[in-house]
């Protein structure tokens, strides 16, 4: 029998702490809901307005509880005008006037209780107080104009209060030292708070944007990729049904290289720190690793590029020096000097310039590179077209020398 009562009182005992547990839920999701913000100070100026309220109707039970019926009249008035300056707020959203009426009624209520002799008793919020709120709501210049009239008038309100009433202990020297002490004190710590908060919402609002910039790159730059991988798929069938020497597997080897030129740049720009730029020589040597494995031979190889370019251009220069790299390994032949590739992009003036360099390959003729038909080298003439280019093709004994320039 008791273990069964027993039983039962456990069970509701779940029930019940379900319950409240939902309900806490459930009110947590719509003050979430309610502020629908995520304004720092747009959350802070509704709580304090709350609060204050709350604080306000509290205070005005209890003064009416003792006999106060004049502090019980002005407690509900200033509740009323917080509940009047919430409604009005969530309308308006103008958190620079809203909080400013706060504050004002803040003073206000701070000169009544001591107009009334209760200070000690009825003064819901101390003046100095206030001060935080002036380095939290508004700009720096602003909150040191405001903290400097507080302070005059409180030194003045203090002086004249003194002369008027000398017996209350108010307004003596020890506690406007106090006053003026403490403010100090808020006021310093006003200033760090306001400086370090700016440079914190200045650091996310950088991270935010580079991260808008780069989400919306990576769409943009996947639609391209996928059509240039699709339009070079299709020049390559143009090219097979043509005289063409290459084997099935060259062919299928120099179009997945090709692929990975394009994956290598946003694998570079995802590990990046600046999420808008690639750092060129990291990435043209990973480049020619990655070529060099693939094809199974190495040459000797150099590379200078202590620049960093927007992803679009860095895409289409992997292009060219894919092409350029991948013909230099397949036509590498020992002569009296080991093959040898130079490859440098430097920025000057607003302007880049890439150099590729091979010696100790057999003569190529300029005239008949640049006249060529094959799709790797149609492949570099597109690349520099697309940024606006030039290109030079200068040939002495076994050193070819090529010179792109172009706007970066």
């Amino acid at each position: 029998m008791y273990q069964g009562k027993f039983n039962g009182e456990l069970k509701f005992c779940n029930e019940y702490a379900t319950l409240l547990k939902y309900n806490t839920v459930m009110i947590i999701a719509n003050i979430k809901h309610f502020i629908e913000t995520s304004d720092h100070r747009r959350i802070m100026l509704i709580g304090l307005l709350l609060v204050t309220a709350f604080l306000f109707l509290l205070f005005s039970f209890l003064a009416l509880y003792m006999g106060h019926r004049d502090v019980f009249r002005l407690k509900v008035g200033l509740a009323a005008a917080m509940l009047a300056l919430f409604f009005g707020y969530k309308k308006s959203g103008n958190t620079t006037l809203y909080a400013l009426l706060f504050l004002l009624v803040v003073e206000f209520e701070s000169v009544s209780a001591m107009f009334g002799g209760h200070f000690f008793d009825f003064v819901t919020i101390y003046p100095f107080f206030s001060v935080l709120g002036f380095f939290f709501f508004f700009t720096l210049g602003m909150a040191l104009w405001l903290t400097l009239v507080h302070y005059i008038f409180w030194i003045a309100f203090t002086i004249l209060q003194y002369d008027i009433n000398a017996d209350n202990p108010v307004f003596h020297l020890v506690p406007l030292m106090n006053m003026i002490s403490t403010t100090l004190v808020v006021v310093f710590v006003g200033v760090l708070y306001h400086i370090s908060t700016e440079i914190t919402y200045e650091r996310l609002e950088q991270a935010n944007r580079q991260k808008a910039i780069l989400i919306k790159e990576i769409h943009h730059r996947i639609k391209n990729n996928l059509n240039k991988i699709a339009s070079l798929l299709g020049l390559q069938m143009l090219r097979l049904k043509k005289e063409n020497l290459d084997s099935p597997e060259e062919i299928l080897r120099r179009n997945k290289l090709r692929i990975e030129t394009m994956a290598m740049v946003h694998d570079a720009i995802y590990k990046a720190k600046d999420l808008e730029s690639v750092e060129a020589e990291s990435y043209l040597k990973n480049l020619v690793n990655l070529i060099a494995q693939s094809y199974g031979r190495k040459i000797a190889t150099e590379i200078h590029a202590n620049v960093s370019l927007p992803l679009d251009r860095m895409l289409k220069i992997g292009m060219i020096v894919n092409e350029l790299y991948t013909n230099s390994l397949k036509h590498a032949v020992e002569t009296e000097k080991s093959p040898f590739v130079l490859i440098s992009l430097h920025r000057f003036n607003g302007q880049c310039k890439l150099r590729y360099s091979q010696t100790g390959f057999m003569h190529v003729d300029p005239d008949r590179l640049i006249g060529s038909k094959g799709l790797g080298m149609t492949l570099v003439k597109l690349s520099i077209e697309e940024m606006e280019g030039r290109y030079e093709v200068a040939s002495e004994e076994s050193t070819l020398l090529l010179t792109f320039t172009f706007d970066c």
